[in-house]
């Protein structure tokens, strides 16, 4: 789910479409993010409570996108830290300024709650678990205390039992997700294995399954992606030496396969770099 953000005066000159995230580093943009503090509309640490202040500082168009799952980190440390919760874009002219509000979860719960005067830096990407609720809130449009709540059960440890609203599927959802990846990290912990949260889908022949791997690149290489079984026997190649960047990455898979079997686990390993990258676990029940 994406909301996309035009502005007027876009002129015909190439567009340069990248993350936030890059154009800051890049020294494209000016950006100030800061709390908006109470409104009548939303509390001050979930919903939209966040502003963000843009200025195109350079002599092309802009097409930036900021992610969900991307971190924000207070300048000061008494201030609670967010993470974006819905992804959003912006498009500005040379010398263009506007401001923007942006959906954000606390991800600090014992810290003050921003105030129009808390100043935030852009950070590094969610990871692993708290990753995969950020994108399923999103898609469950649950920007709210439902939302907030699922996010404090990774971050701070509350229980799921907090998790409440008025649509109970969608509290349903958080709840099966955040216990499982509760009960996965404490796995993972003692074994050193991650677990994929993939829903996969049993048929007459075999399993379907998808989702989104992510994973952090050293450097520029070459990279494949690649289902084994639990005997490291290769079972399918999804790519092959497929060029990326440095930097965060992401890979959204679905497919079906009639060799997937019932109650056998399976493994979907990055590699690249000459070394493994990334490796979760999938267990087809």
């Amino acid at each position: 789910m994406l909301l996309l953000v035009f502005s007027a005066g876009i002129s015909t000159k190439a567009t340069n479409s990248m993350s936030l995230f890059e154009a800051v580093k890049k020294k494209l943009v000016e950006v100030k993010f800061c709390g908006k503090g109470y409104t009548a509309e939303n509390t001050s640490y979930y919903g939209k409570c966040i502003s963000l202040q843009i200025k195109n500082i350079c002599s092309q168009n802009l097409e930036l996108n900021v992610e969900a799952g991307r971190r924000l980190r207070c300048v000061y440390d008494s201030i609670q830290d967010m993470m974006i919760s819905h992804t959003q874009m912006f498009a500005l002219a040379p010398n263009q300024s506007s401001d923007y509000t942006i959906n954000a979860f606390c991800t600090q719960k014992h810290d003050r709650a921003p105030s129009e005067t808390s100043i935030f830096n852009l950070d590094g990407m969610s990871e692993g678990y708290l990753y995969q609720l950020v994108q399923l809130i999103e898609t469950l449009g649950c920007q709210d205390n439902t939302g907030q709540q699922a996010v404090w059960v990774l971050t701070d440890s509350i229980s799921s039992s907090n998790i409440t609203g008025t649509d109970e599927a969608k509290v349903k959802k958080l709840k099966d997700f955040v216990e499982f990846a509760v009960a996965s990290m404490k796995k993972e912990r003692s074994a050193g294995v991650m677990y994929d949260y993939s829903f996969p889908d049993k048929t007459n022949t075999g399993f379907s399954i998808k989702g989104e791997i992510n994973w952090n690149m050293p450097y520029t290489s070459f990279v494949s992606l690649t289902i084994y079984d639990n005997s490291n026997n290769k079972i399918i190649t999804l790519f092959t030496e497929k060029p990326y960047k440095s930097g965060l990455q992401s890979y959204y898979y679905s497919l079906y396969n009639t060799d997937f079997k019932e109650g056998e686990l399976y493994w979907l390993r990055v590699e690249g770099c000459g070394k493994r990258l990334k490796e979760v676990a999938i267990k087809m029940e």
